[in-house]
Protein backbone atom coordinates (compact mmCIF):
# COMPACT_ATOMS: atom_id res chain seq x y z
CA UNK A 1 0.00 0.00 0.00
CA UNK A 2 1.09 3.28 -1.16
CA UNK A 3 1.35 6.47 0.96
CA UNK A 4 1.20 8.52 -2.48
CA UNK A 5 -2.16 6.53 -3.05
CA UNK A 6 -3.40 6.97 0.38
CA UNK A 7 -2.63 11.12 -0.28
CA UNK A 8 -4.68 10.59 -3.42
CA UNK A 9 -7.59 8.75 -1.95
CA UNK A 10 -7.62 11.34 0.79
CA UNK A 11 -7.88 14.30 -1.75
CA UNK A 12 -10.87 12.89 -3.61
CA UNK A 13 -12.68 11.84 -0.54
CA UNK A 14 -12.03 15.62 0.84
CA UNK A 15 -13.06 17.28 -2.76
CA UNK A 16 -15.56 14.29 -3.98
CA UNK A 17 -14.59 15.08 -7.01
CA UNK A 18 -11.54 12.66 -9.62
CA UNK A 19 -11.07 15.37 -11.72
CA UNK A 20 -10.51 18.42 -9.14
CA UNK A 21 -7.97 15.83 -7.33
CA UNK A 22 -6.27 15.58 -10.12
CA UNK A 23 -5.67 19.24 -10.51
CA UNK A 24 -5.31 19.59 -6.68
CA UNK A 25 -1.97 17.02 -6.43
CA UNK A 26 -0.92 18.21 -10.08
CA UNK A 27 -1.54 14.40 -11.47
CA UNK A 28 -3.39 13.56 -14.64
CA UNK A 29 -6.90 11.97 -13.85
CA UNK A 30 -5.87 8.55 -15.18
CA UNK A 31 -2.73 8.48 -13.13
CA UNK A 32 -5.24 9.40 -9.86
CA UNK A 33 -7.58 6.77 -11.31
CA UNK A 34 -5.05 4.47 -11.26
CA UNK A 35 -3.60 4.78 -7.66
CA UNK A 36 -7.14 4.30 -6.58
CA UNK A 37 -7.37 1.39 -8.26
CA UNK A 38 -4.30 0.36 -6.54
CA UNK A 39 -6.10 1.18 -3.52
CA UNK A 40 -8.85 -0.70 -3.81
CA UNK A 41 -6.98 -3.91 -4.99
CA UNK A 42 -4.88 -3.45 -2.15
CA UNK A 43 -8.02 -3.16 0.44
CA UNK A 44 -9.86 -5.93 -1.35
CA UNK A 45 -13.06 -3.56 -1.68
CA UNK A 46 -14.29 -0.57 -3.81
CA UNK A 47 -13.74 2.83 -1.65
CA UNK A 48 -15.92 5.14 -4.25
CA UNK A 49 -19.13 4.98 -5.78
CA UNK A 50 -19.42 6.82 -8.76
CA UNK A 51 -22.59 7.67 -10.54
CA UNK A 52 -22.48 9.47 -13.75
CA UNK A 53 -20.25 13.00 -12.52
CA UNK A 54 -21.60 12.05 -8.22
CA UNK A 55 -18.68 10.73 -6.68
CA UNK A 56 -19.56 9.42 -2.53
CA UNK A 57 -17.31 6.96 -0.38
CA UNK A 58 -18.69 3.05 0.06
CA UNK A 59 -18.81 1.96 3.60
CA UNK A 60 -15.41 0.30 2.82
CA UNK A 61 -14.02 3.88 1.89
CA UNK A 62 -15.38 5.33 4.89
CA UNK A 63 -14.17 3.04 7.06
CA UNK A 64 -11.13 3.51 5.53
CA UNK A 65 -10.53 7.06 6.46
CA UNK A 66 -9.39 7.61 9.70
CA UNK A 67 -6.95 4.72 9.37
CA UNK A 68 -5.56 6.98 5.72
CA UNK A 69 -5.73 9.91 7.46
CA UNK A 70 -3.39 8.22 10.38
CA UNK A 71 -0.95 6.86 8.47
CA UNK A 72 -1.00 10.27 5.83
CA UNK A 73 -0.37 12.25 8.70
CA UNK A 74 2.04 10.32 10.64
CA UNK A 75 4.19 10.04 6.86
CA UNK A 76 4.02 14.01 6.77
CA UNK A 77 4.90 14.48 10.25
CA UNK A 78 8.06 12.27 9.67
CA UNK A 79 8.75 14.13 6.64
CA UNK A 80 9.19 17.53 9.48
CA UNK A 81 10.69 16.23 11.63
CA UNK A 82 13.81 17.58 11.98
CA UNK A 83 12.77 21.03 10.15
CA UNK A 84 11.63 23.47 13.28
CA UNK A 85 8.71 25.67 12.90
CA UNK A 86 10.39 28.71 11.76
CA UNK A 87 12.00 26.82 8.81
CA UNK A 88 8.36 25.41 7.87
CA UNK A 89 6.87 26.97 5.12
CA UNK A 90 3.83 27.06 3.25
CA UNK A 91 0.49 29.07 3.23
CA UNK A 92 -2.73 28.14 5.29
CA UNK A 93 -6.43 29.04 5.10
CA UNK A 94 -8.11 29.18 7.96
CA UNK A 95 -11.95 30.19 8.45
CA UNK A 96 -13.73 31.83 11.01
CA UNK A 97 -17.09 32.99 12.09
CA UNK A 98 -17.23 37.15 12.53
CA UNK A 99 -18.50 36.96 16.00
CA UNK A 100 -14.94 35.28 17.36
CA UNK A 101 -12.88 36.95 14.92
CA UNK A 102 -12.03 40.17 17.24
CA UNK A 103 -12.16 38.13 20.16
CA UNK A 104 -9.36 35.66 19.53
CA UNK A 105 -7.73 36.19 16.12
CA UNK A 106 -5.49 39.51 17.11
CA UNK A 107 -3.45 37.34 19.55
CA UNK A 108 -3.29 33.86 17.53
CA UNK A 109 -2.23 35.56 14.83
CA UNK A 110 0.87 37.10 16.88
CA UNK A 111 1.72 34.14 18.52
CA UNK A 112 1.38 31.62 14.83
CA UNK A 113 3.70 34.23 13.38
CA UNK A 114 6.50 34.32 15.94
CA UNK A 115 6.52 30.90 15.60
CA UNK A 116 5.96 29.96 12.13
CA UNK A 117 7.12 33.31 10.61
CA UNK A 118 7.67 31.67 6.78
CA UNK A 119 4.04 30.33 7.07
CA UNK A 120 1.73 32.75 4.82
CA UNK A 121 -1.88 32.74 5.88
CA UNK A 122 -5.37 33.44 4.53
CA UNK A 123 -8.29 34.40 6.52
CA UNK A 124 -11.85 34.18 5.58
CA UNK A 125 -14.44 35.82 7.68
CA UNK A 126 -18.09 34.50 7.26
CA UNK A 127 -20.94 32.49 8.59
CA UNK A 128 -20.62 29.17 9.61
CA UNK A 129 -22.69 27.82 6.47
CA UNK A 130 -20.09 29.49 4.20
CA UNK A 131 -17.71 28.19 5.75
CA UNK A 132 -19.00 24.99 5.78
CA UNK A 133 -19.48 24.71 2.08
CA UNK A 134 -15.76 25.96 1.85
CA UNK A 135 -14.09 23.59 3.77
CA UNK A 136 -16.65 20.83 1.49
CA UNK A 137 -14.85 22.72 -1.44
CA UNK A 138 -11.06 21.79 0.02
CA UNK A 139 -10.77 26.11 -0.38
CA UNK A 140 -10.19 26.02 4.01
CA UNK A 141 -7.67 23.79 5.74
CA UNK A 142 -9.94 24.48 8.46
CA UNK A 143 -12.60 26.82 9.96
CA UNK A 144 -13.77 28.05 13.56
CA UNK A 145 -17.47 27.93 13.00
CA UNK A 146 -20.43 28.37 15.48
CA UNK A 147 -22.41 24.56 15.64
CA UNK A 148 -23.53 21.53 17.37
CA UNK A 149 -22.60 18.33 16.19
CA UNK A 150 -25.35 16.62 14.12
CA UNK A 151 -25.71 12.55 13.48
CA UNK A 152 -23.78 12.07 10.32
CA UNK A 153 -22.14 14.78 9.97
CA UNK A 154 -18.51 14.57 8.15
CA UNK A 155 -15.99 17.16 9.96
CA UNK A 156 -12.87 15.95 12.40
CA UNK A 157 -13.14 17.39 15.45
CA UNK A 158 -10.43 19.21 16.36
CA UNK A 159 -11.45 20.97 19.67
CA UNK A 160 -14.59 21.87 20.93
CA UNK A 161 -16.46 24.10 23.89
CA UNK A 162 -19.79 25.21 24.51
CA UNK A 163 -21.00 28.79 25.12
CA UNK A 164 -24.70 29.67 25.91
CA UNK A 165 -26.83 32.04 23.60
CA UNK A 166 -28.32 34.78 25.30
CA UNK A 167 -31.25 37.03 24.62
CA UNK A 168 -29.64 40.85 25.78
CA UNK A 169 -31.36 44.14 25.52
CA UNK A 170 -29.85 47.95 27.23
CA UNK A 171 -29.66 48.54 30.18
CA UNK A 172 -32.05 51.04 30.43
CA UNK A 173 -34.76 48.69 28.48
CA UNK A 174 -38.36 48.50 30.45
CA UNK A 175 -37.46 44.29 30.27
CA UNK A 176 -33.46 44.62 31.52
CA UNK A 177 -33.19 43.53 35.33
CA UNK A 178 -36.81 41.60 35.70
CA UNK A 179 -35.38 38.16 37.61
CA UNK A 180 -37.59 36.38 34.83
CA UNK A 181 -39.33 36.60 31.94
CA UNK A 182 -42.06 34.52 29.89
CA UNK A 183 -41.59 34.50 26.18
CA UNK A 184 -44.77 36.22 25.45
CA UNK A 185 -43.52 39.24 27.29
CA UNK A 186 -40.93 39.51 24.08
CA UNK A 187 -43.66 39.13 21.62
CA UNK A 188 -43.87 42.44 20.78
CA UNK A 189 -40.44 43.20 20.87
CA UNK A 190 -38.29 44.30 17.65
CA UNK A 191 -35.01 41.90 17.18
CA UNK A 192 -31.60 42.99 15.83
CA UNK A 193 -30.81 39.22 14.72
CA UNK A 194 -27.72 37.17 12.96
CA UNK A 195 -28.19 35.85 9.40
CA UNK A 196 -30.95 33.18 9.09
CA UNK A 197 -28.19 31.09 8.64
CA UNK A 198 -26.29 31.00 12.22
CA UNK A 199 -27.62 27.97 13.63
CA UNK A 200 -28.22 29.30 16.89
CA UNK A 201 -30.87 31.83 15.24
CA UNK A 202 -32.33 29.00 13.94
CA UNK A 203 -32.52 27.42 17.36
CA UNK A 204 -33.93 30.36 18.35
CA UNK A 205 -36.46 30.89 16.08
CA UNK A 206 -37.95 27.19 16.75
CA UNK A 207 -37.35 27.90 20.59
CA UNK A 208 -39.98 30.88 20.13
CA UNK A 209 -42.46 29.39 17.41
CA UNK A 210 -44.75 28.47 20.59
CA UNK A 211 -45.19 31.85 21.95
CA UNK A 212 -44.40 34.29 19.33
CA UNK A 213 -43.19 34.85 15.90
CA UNK A 214 -39.72 37.62 16.55
CA UNK A 215 -40.31 40.01 14.42
CA UNK A 216 -36.68 41.26 12.93
CA UNK A 217 -35.94 44.74 12.88
CA UNK A 218 -32.40 44.36 10.87
CA UNK A 219 -30.63 41.16 9.73
CA UNK A 220 -26.86 41.62 10.39
CA UNK A 221 -23.66 39.35 10.06
CA UNK A 222 -21.68 42.05 13.03
CA UNK A 223 -22.27 40.97 16.29
CA UNK A 224 -20.65 43.83 17.69
CA UNK A 225 -22.79 46.16 15.40
CA UNK A 226 -25.77 44.22 16.54
CA UNK A 227 -24.43 45.02 20.82
CA UNK A 228 -24.07 48.65 19.87
CA UNK A 229 -27.14 49.08 18.37
CA UNK A 230 -29.29 47.38 21.07
CA UNK A 231 -27.39 49.02 23.70
CA UNK A 232 -28.20 52.36 22.54
CA UNK A 233 -31.91 51.40 21.52
CA UNK A 234 -34.95 49.47 22.76
CA UNK A 235 -33.97 46.41 20.43
CA UNK A 236 -33.71 43.20 21.60
CA UNK A 237 -30.77 40.98 20.16
CA UNK A 238 -29.95 36.84 20.12
CA UNK A 239 -25.71 36.69 20.57
CA UNK A 240 -23.74 33.88 22.05
CA UNK A 241 -22.47 35.08 25.25
CA UNK A 242 -18.81 35.83 25.05
CA UNK A 243 -19.73 38.37 21.71
CA UNK A 244 -21.89 40.30 24.73
CA UNK A 245 -19.52 39.79 27.78
CA UNK A 246 -17.83 43.24 26.85
CA UNK A 247 -21.18 45.28 26.88
CA UNK A 248 -22.19 43.42 29.67
CA UNK A 249 -19.26 44.31 32.37
CA UNK A 250 -19.61 47.72 31.32
CA UNK A 251 -23.19 47.44 32.42
CA UNK A 252 -24.57 48.62 28.90
CA UNK A 253 -26.23 45.61 27.84
CA UNK A 254 -28.53 43.23 30.27
CA UNK A 255 -29.11 39.50 29.73
CA UNK A 256 -32.80 38.81 29.63
CA UNK A 257 -33.44 35.36 31.73
CA UNK A 258 -36.39 33.80 29.60
CA UNK A 259 -35.61 29.92 30.31
CA UNK A 260 -37.97 28.83 28.16
CA UNK A 261 -35.65 30.15 25.72
CA UNK A 262 -32.12 28.80 26.71
CA UNK A 263 -30.17 27.45 24.38
CA UNK A 264 -26.18 26.27 23.99
CA UNK A 265 -24.15 26.33 21.19
CA UNK A 266 -20.74 24.48 20.56
CA UNK A 267 -17.76 26.43 19.27
CA UNK A 268 -15.85 24.00 16.85
CA UNK A 269 -12.64 23.78 15.27
CA UNK A 270 -12.97 21.54 12.27
CA UNK A 271 -11.15 20.28 9.44
CA UNK A 272 -12.85 17.78 6.24
CA UNK A 273 -12.49 14.68 7.07
CA UNK A 274 -10.76 13.90 4.09
CA UNK A 275 -8.29 16.78 5.10
CA UNK A 276 -4.70 15.64 7.38
CA UNK A 277 -3.74 18.72 9.56
CA UNK A 278 0.00 19.37 8.07
CA UNK A 279 2.41 21.01 11.05
CA UNK A 280 1.54 24.40 10.05
CA UNK A 281 -2.05 23.89 10.27
CA UNK A 282 -1.97 21.92 13.90
CA UNK A 283 0.38 24.84 14.93
CA UNK A 284 -2.63 27.12 14.31
CA UNK A 285 -5.59 25.20 15.51
CA UNK A 286 -3.59 24.55 18.73
CA UNK A 287 -2.92 28.31 19.25
CA UNK A 288 -6.80 29.32 18.48
CA UNK A 289 -7.56 26.30 20.73
CA UNK A 290 -5.29 27.75 23.37
CA UNK A 291 -7.33 31.21 23.09
CA UNK A 292 -10.59 28.93 23.71
CA UNK A 293 -9.02 27.41 26.43
CA UNK A 294 -7.20 30.53 28.46
CA UNK A 295 -9.32 31.13 31.91
CA UNK A 296 -9.67 35.14 30.76
CA UNK A 297 -11.64 33.51 27.98
CA UNK A 298 -13.60 30.82 29.79
CA UNK A 299 -15.22 33.53 31.55
CA UNK A 300 -16.96 34.79 28.34
CA UNK A 301 -18.15 31.68 27.13
CA UNK A 302 -21.19 30.75 30.18
CA UNK A 303 -22.96 32.15 32.75
CA UNK A 304 -20.89 31.94 35.89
Amino acid sequence: MEIRDLKTFLKIAELMNFTRAAEALGYAQSSVSAQVKALETDVGAPLFNRVGKNVTLTQFGEELLPYARSIVSASVRMQTIWKSAEDLGGTIRIGMVESLFGCIMEEALLAYHQSYPRVKIEISVDATVTLKALLKKGLLDAACIIDDPHPGEEWQDWFSVETDIVIVAGADHPLAGKKRLGPQELKDQAFVLMEDTAPYCIQFYRLAAPYFAPQAFLKLQNADMACRLVSRSRYLSVLPRYAVSPYLERGELAVLPVPELEQYQAIRLVLHPGKVAAPQVAGFLDELKARLSAENFSRRLLKT
